[in-house]
C-alpha cells in the first residue's frame, strides 16, 4: 500500500519523495520490518520506537525520530485503529460465493458479491446486500435485512425480522432478537408473553461473541449507530442504546431502559429496567445502576452513586480498622473518667 494512501486516511503529511513508497504492513515495534509501519502512542516508548527497523512511523504532532518517516497526527491511537483497517483482510471467511452445503431458501434476495459458509442456512424473504461475509453455520431467519459489507461470524444466529445496518460485525455465538424475558404471574406459575417486535442494529455497530440482544414486545430493540458492544453481554427487550455508546463484557441490561449517546460502561455493570441514561454518562465496572442519570454523570458502585463520592468511600473504607481501634481506645477513656467523675462525687 502506498504511504500517500496512508497519509491520506489520516491526515497526515509526507515527504513528497516518499509518495508512492510501498508499505508492506502494520506491525509491532518488535516485529516490523523496514517496509512496515508503527505507531507511537506514548513518548515513553520512543527509544523502543528509534530500535524498530520500521522506517514510517505514526507519532503525535512536533514529534520528531531520527532517521525515520513521521506520519504526525493530533491522536497516533486513532490514526493506528485507521490504519489498521486499511490492512484488514476482507477476503471471505470461507470461500467465494454461497458453500454448496449452505440452505438458502429460493426467496432469499442475496447480492451476488455475498460469500456464505458451509452449513448456514438463510431463510425465506432474507434481504442480503452487497459485501457481506457469512462464515459456517450462521442461521439467519426468515424476513431479516442485512445492509452492505457487514461480516457474521461462524455460529452466530439472527432471528426472524431483525434488521441490520451497514458495516455491521456479529462474532461467533450471538443471538440477535431472541424472545424478551416476559412472563404474568398467575398463583404459583408463569404465563408466557410472546413478543411481537425485533431488533434494529444501526451502521457500523459490533456485536461480541456470545452476546444476546432480545427483540421488542411490540416497539423494536434498538442498538444505534457505532455501538461497540463486548462479548457476553446481555441486553434485554425494549432497551435503546444510543449511538456510539460502549459496554464492556458481561454488561446486564433489563428490559426498557434506554442508554443515552457516547455512554462508556464498564465490565459486569448491570441496570434495572425503565430508567434512562444520560447521553455521555460513564457508568464504573461492577455498578449496579438502579436509578436514571442526568447527562455527563460519572457512577460506579453497588448502588452505584457518584462516583468521585465513591472513591472517597472506598478510601475511607482502608481506615476502617484503625478507625474502629481509635473508637474503641476512646471508649475506654470515656469510662476511665466516668469512673474518676462518680468517685470524686461520692467524696
Amino acid at each position: 500500500m502506498k504511504l500517500s494512501k496512508i497519509a491520506q486516511v489520516i491526515g497526515a503529511v509526507v515527504p513528497e519523495e516518499e509518495s508512492d513508497s510501498e508499505v508492506t504492513s502494520l506491525r509491532s515495534p518488535e516485529q516490523a520490518l523496514e517496509s512496515d509501519i508503527i505507531f507511537l502512542s506514548s513518548p515513553k516508548f520512543k527509544d523502543e520506537i528509534a530500535r524498530s527497523p520500521a522506517r514510517y512511523i505514526i507519532v503525535g504532532k512536533e514529534t520528531v525520530i531520527p532517521g525515520k518517516i513521521c506520519l504526525e497526527v493530533s491522536d497516533p491511537y486513532v490514526a493506528y485503529a485507521r490504519v489498521a483497517q486499511l490492512f484488514e483482510d476482507r477476503s471471505p471467511l470461507f470461500s467465494e460465493g454461497i458453500s454448496e452445503s449452505a440452505v438458502v431458501d429460493p426467496s432469499a434476495k442475496i447480492d451476488p458479491s455475498v460469500s456464505i459458509g458451509p452449513g448456514s442456512v438463510i431463510g425465506a424473504s432474507v434481504v442480503i446486500g452487497p459485501g457481506c461475509r457469512i462464515a459456517a453455520r450462521c442461521v439467519i431467519e426468515r424476513g431479516c435485512r442485512i445492509g452492505a459489507d457487514c461480516r457474521i461470524d461462524s455460529g452466530a444466529v439472527i432471528r426472524y425480522g431483525s434488521v441490520v445496518g451497514d458495516r455491521v460485525v456479529i462474532q461467533s455465538g450471538a443471538v440477535i432478537g431472541s424472545d424478551g424475558f416476559g412472563n404474568a404471574r398467575e398463583g404459583t406459575t408463569f404465563v408466557r408473553i410472546p413478543c411481537f417486535g425485533n431488533v434494529v442494529i444501526g451502521d457500523d455497530a459490533d456485536i461480541g461473541a456470545n452476546t444476546t440482544i432480545d427483540r421488542g414486545n411490540f416497539e423494536p430493540t434498538l442498538i444505534g449507530k457505532g455501538v461497540k458492544i463486548d462479548n457476553l453481554v446481555h441486553i434485554a427487550h425494549n432497551v435503546q442504546v444510543g449511538d456510539d455508546s460502549a459496554m464492556a463484557a458481561q454488561v446486564g441490561i433489563s428490559g426498557s431502559t434506554r442508554i443515552g449517546k457516547r455512554v462508556i460502561i464498564g465490565g459486569q455493570a448491570g441496570f434495572v429496567g425503565h430508567i434512562e441514561i444520560g447521553d455521555d454518562t460513564f457508568v464504573g465496572a461492577k455498578a449496579g445502576v438502579s436509578k436514571g442519570t442526568e447527562p455527563g454523570s460519572k457512577i460506579t458502585g453497588y448502588p452505584a452513586r457518584d462516583l468521585m463520592g465513591m472513591r472517597r468511600i472506598e478510601a475511607a473504607q482502608v481506615s476502617l480498622p484503625q478507625l474502629l481501634k481509635e473508637v474503641k481506645q476512646l471508649k475506654n477513656e470515656i469510662q476511665e473518667l466516668k469512673k474518676c467523675k462518680c468517685s470524686d462525687n461520692n467524696h
